[in-house]
């Protein structure tokens, strides 16, 4: 058995004891805690080595967005594989390291680690897109092909008289025969409105036809008889309703073509297509 008076002792060294050691933990450095020592002067060095290491990024970016817009998208067939483009400028993360250790200073380089890289690499892909962007679309660029500016329309010039389709929508455009009739006789037009963020008339337009079962045979611009078959087509238009009335044009500044599809179309279906290309993004 143990008396009240030895248990109250041997509390209090024990208590003692206890003391001691919460004392110790509370005067141990934070290095003995594990905890590294702030030091400015190398966090001031280790700032300015990122911030340098952000700059020279953008600048890289930039400079990479530049050269595959002017130089080597001008370069590449309009429909060829242009996988490069986009592969090409996200392959160059690679060399950020080695770029580095070539630009900066030792003072900078001794602060570079694996997440520098880390960083570094998604900064180059979003700067190197939002560098793309803003120079492929207007006011720095612009890469978007000619198109027509709303509807078109073919009409068939017999001597005076101007035939309009039966039925017309957006891809087919039909005309109704009499049986007395073997052909669509007269001159076939087709006709619409170019429009472009660029000057319309730079744009290269190739245009062919491809009957049933036959040969495609490529057409030429008839620009100068805009006026001529437009002057035509409006005469019909105005004695007929219904959807023959379409407007071919939005604006003062489409470029107007006419191209002349062939005379005496036989029964059958025929195949038009049209090619833009503008001079000012190849």
């Amino acid at each position: 058995m143990v008396d009240i008076s030895t248990a109250m002792a041997a509390a209090s060294v024990d208590g003692k004891r206890r003391g001691g050691k919460d004392s110790d933990k509370k005067g141990r450095s934070g290095r003995n805690l594990g905890i590294e020592a702030f030091d400015p002067v190398k966090y001031v060095a280790k700032e300015k080595a990122d911030t340098a290491s952000m700059w020279l990024v953008l600048f890289f970016s930039l400079g990479v967005a530049m050269i595959f817009r002017y130089l080597l998208m001008p370069s590449l067939e309009p429909n060829g594989n242009h996988d490069l483009l986009w592969f090409g400028p996200l392959a160059l993360i690679l060399v950020i390291p080695s770029l580095h250790r070539l630009v900066m200073p030792e003072k900078f380089t001794e602060h570079y680690t694996t997440g520098t890289w880390f960083k570094a690499g998604f900064l180059h892909t979003f700067a190197w897109l939002a560098f793309t962007f803003l120079l492929i679309n207007p006011p720095f660029g612009d890469i978007g092909s000619p198109e027509p500016s709303a509807a078109w329309t073919i009409v068939v010039e017999d001597g005076e008289n101007w035939l309009l389709p039966e039925y017309m929508s957006n891809n087919h455009i039909v005309w109704a025969l009499d049986s007395s009739n073997d052909s669509l006789n007269g001159t076939a037009w087709l006709m619409f409105g170019l429009a472009d963020n660029a000057d319309p008339n730079d744009a290269e337009i190739s245009v062919s036809i491809t009957a049933e079962g036959g040969e495609t045979t490529n057409l030429n611009l008839s620009v100068d008889q805009w006026d001529r078959v437009s002057e035509g087509r409006s005469a019909t238009i105005s004695n007929q309703t219904g959807a023959n009335a379409v407007v071919l044009t939005n604006h003062a500044s489409d470029r107007l073509i006419a191209v002349s599809l062939g005379e005496d179309f036989t029964p059958g279906e025929y195949s038009i297509l049209v090619h833009f290309q503008s001079r000012n993004h190849e």
